[in-house]
């Protein structure tokens, strides 16, 4: 499985770093995480921790394909569903809270109409 190889995340992580133009300095400040910390996982010593994970992937604009998962398939789930959770996935924060809210609301109508 490629996704779960240390050295393969870091090569994917550094190679979106440098085509960003990004020193490690100015994507640790992007995503408040320490030099040292970015220059392991680069250079496949650890594994980031998933907060970082996806705050390096929204920063580089990777995506979980990007790291050999099929998303399609590795959720099992077919056309809306897997579409509105691509959306959400994806999604920075201010769009997740308008997801939510508008999910919110269409939940309350299909309550109201019981």
């Amino acid at each position: 499985m490629i996704y779960d190889d240390k050295q393969f995340i870091g090569k994917i992580i550094k190679k979106a770093r440098k085509n960003a133009k990004l020193s490690q300095a100015q994507l640790c400040e992007k995503v408040d995480m320490s030099d040292k910390n970015l220059g392991n996982i680069e250079n496949g010593k650890q594994f980031p921790m998933l907060n970082n994970f996806f705050r390096l992937m929204e920063v580089l604009k990777l995506s979980l394909e990007d790291f050999g998962v099929n998303t399609e398939t590795s959720l099992n789930i077919k056309n809306s569903k897997t579409k509105l959770l691509k959306y959400i996935l994806y999604s920075n924060e201010k769009e997740a809270e308008i997801y939510l809210t508008l999910i919110e609301y269409l939940n309350e109508i299909k309550l109201s109409k019981r």
